[in-house]
């Protein structure tokens, strides 16, 4: 498990959703997996090639993953726009998670901003 996030990004930015209308929630504390579009990361590669003494090899290789995502509404918001913004992130289907005591414990230790647990 990797957790990710620590950062002064404002996660508690008020936002209005313009479909309800209504603020988004920022009291309680929820789980959600996103299921991300494939992307390409950098890999680099050792190459030994016969009689040299080889060399790194650049490339991209292309990944799909899954995330756990844990914060209030507001907070899972305001974090998509960052990583759609930073990391160029697409989700391509999102579902809700059963809340641990331990997601709780990590939200806590992360200063109450919201945090992305890797799921390999």
């Amino acid at each position: 498990m990797e957790i990710a996030n620590k950062d002064n990004y404002d996660y508690n930015k008020p936002y209005t959703s313009w479909v309800t209308k209504k603020p988004l929630d920022n009291t309680k504390i929820i789980a959600e997996d996103w299921w991300l579009k494939p992307m390409l990361t950098p890999s680099m590669v050792w190459c030994q090639e016969a009689g040299s003494e080889g060399d790194y090899i650049s490339d991209y290789k292309s990944i799909g993953r899954s995330v756990r995502i844990v914060g209030t509404e507001l907070q899972i918001y305001n974090l998509f726009c960052k990583m759609l913004k930073e990391k160029g992130w697409q989700v391509k289907d999102d579902y809700e998670a059963k809340m641990k005591p331990k997601y709780l414990e990590l939200y806590k230790e992360n200063n109450n901003k919201p945090i992305i647990i890797n799921l390999r």
